[in-house]
């Protein structure tokens, strides 16, 4: 087992990045450019400066810290439309992220995930593919990342069951661990209207092998509450939420940042934890790293 596998498959607190499109977009004044998203700005100190600033926290925490390539719009048709090359745009931005482990220099693990986004509108759930397409279609961004060095495969904010079976299959085939993230709306159920519990179980048993954990993605910490209620123990470990309680369809529509304090967001996202037994806690839209810092600061203090 890789040193990654067995960090994450323990029962360490583990803190992750939290928002990068929206800090980008609202705070920092970027544009995100076409088609490609944060992965067409990889090279930029303001990139570089978002993501440096979560590891900073963790560190401030002697947390282990994980950081998703900026790669969520870096598939192959989003790579071709950029008349790009698929591996070319997920090695570098991988490359980018090693250059920022090696930066912060020894101290507690960060993790590498590479991060594969859904084939479609991650809130439209009728654009999804079924679940052979997406294997087929997620397996070259996969082995991108793989091949480039990345410690786990990450595969957020899925708003389908069918496309995350499919993608699982193509991530898992890589051999590296591999961990699949839903958006949930205020019902609690997958967007295509699959209730938790039973995306989880149909996962792990069409998946072979099944993921090494579920997550949940781009949904305020209330949303994830409510859908952990009857899920198979031990089986979703982690959340990355957003700071609003406003649905991902509102937030977009709106033209700044919208978050809970800090304080209240890492107690939210603490019951999380002590609650339903969530271990990797991390942020979305909305969040930045005054967010990281306080949830981390009630993580390392457990």
């Amino acid at each position: 087992m890789s040193d990654a596998a067995s960090l994450l498959g323990g029962d360490a607190l583990i803190l992750t990045d939290g928002g990068i499109e929206t800090r980008l977009m609202f705070e920092l004044g970027v544009a995100l450019p076409e088609p490609l998203g944060s992965a067409g700005l990889v090279g930029t100190d303001a990139l570089r400066d978002v993501y440096a600033s979560y590891i900073a926290a963790a560190r401030a925490h002697g947390l282990p810290v994980i950081i998703g390539t900026p790669t969520f719009r870096a598939g192959a048709r989003y790579a071709e439309a950029a008349g790009d090359d698929v591996r070319e745009v997920n090695a570098a931005a991988v490359r980018h992220h090693q250059a920022l482990r090696d930066a912060a220099g020894p101290g507690p693990p960060v993790l590498i995930a590479g991060v594969l986004g859904p084939y479609g509108d991650a809130y439209t759930p009728e654009q999804a593919p079924d679940a052979a397409f997406a294997e087929r279609y997620h397996a070259a961004q996969a082995t991108a990342l793989a091949d480039a060095g990345v410690d786990f495969l990450f595969a957020p904010t899925f708003p389908a069951v069918d496309e995350a079976l499919g993608c699982v299959r193509a991530m898992t085939a890589t051999g590296l661990p591999a961990v699949v993230s839903y958006v949930l709306g205020r019902d609690g159920r997958v967007l295509d209207g699959t209730t938790l519990a039973d995306a989880v179980t149909r996962i792990d048993a069409d998946a072979d092998p099944p993921p090494l954990y579920h997550s949940l993605s781009c949904i305020h910490a209330d949303v994830a509450a409510r859908a952990l209620d009857g899920v198979p123990a031990g089986r979703v470990l982690e959340c990355k939420a957003n700071g609003s309680a406003l649905t991902p369809a509102e937030l977009v529509a709106l033209d700044h940042l919208e978050s809970d304090p800090p304080q209240t967001f890492a107690a939210d996202m603490w019951r999380l934890h002590t609650e339903y037994g969530l271990r990797v806690l991390g942020g979305c839209c909305g969040t930045d790293e005054r967010h990281m810092q306080a949830l981390g600061a009630l993580m390392a203090g457990r």
